[in-house]
């Protein structure tokens, strides 16, 4: 009986020590949350800015309006070349290239899923915004899907700095292409 007795008080007491760190953490983590809540405000606004921007921009594509699109890259604008010897591409190196697809083929974009990107290192929001989606090509009554990944880095005006888009574009537009086209496409000259 004396076993169960000391047991008894022993449970009480580790319990009741359990309790008290619990609401020191309950208090502090509060506190936290408190001191991040307006930065987190901040970054959930950003966020949702550079979203819709990101958004617009693909509904510009499937528009073919290459001038609007235009308008939401930054001067310093990079799209990271990401396929096989792809180099990547400055502002205006990225326009002649959209009007050149655009000129030929209808694009439409289905099923995306957007969300927010984070910093490396402290895993918080950082502005820059990820997505997954699946692409349509089409060019006259050849038409295939593609899925992809991509990421999109923004400036404090909400304007696009780099984009990059992560998928076998390469397979996808040799389906649908004209032979000839292909191999301008690749610079080839055969």
């Amino acid at each position: 009986m004396k076993k169960k007795i000391y047991l008894l008080a022993l449970v009480l007491v580790v319990f009741s020590c359990a309790n008290n760190s619990k609401t020191n953490v309950e208090i502090s983590d509060e506190n936290v949350a408190t001191e991040t809540s307006d930065e987190s405000i901040d970054n959930n606004e950003i966020y949702k800015r550079n979203s819709n921007n990101l958004k617009a921009l693909f509904d510009y594509w499937q528009a073919g309006d290459v001038e609007s699109s235009i308008s939401l890259l930054a001067e310093d604008f990079t799209e990271t070349g990401t396929g096989y010897g792809d180099k990547d591409r400055n502002r205006d190196e990225h326009k002649a290239q959209m009007e050149g697809m655009m000129s030929i083929m209808k694009t439409s974009l289905r099923n995306a899923i957007y969300l927010p990107g984070v910093d490396t290192v402290n895993f918080d929001l950082d502005g820059s915004v990820r997505y997954y989606g699946i692409w349509n090509f089409s060019v006259g009554e050849k038409s295939e899907d593609l899925k992809v990944y991509g990421t999109a880095d923004f400036n404090d005006d909400g304007l696009i700095t780099s984009l990059a888009h992560y998928a076998d574009f390469n397979m996808t537009m040799m389906q649908i292409l004209p032979e000839e086209v292909m191999k301008q496409m690749m610079g080839s000259s055969e």
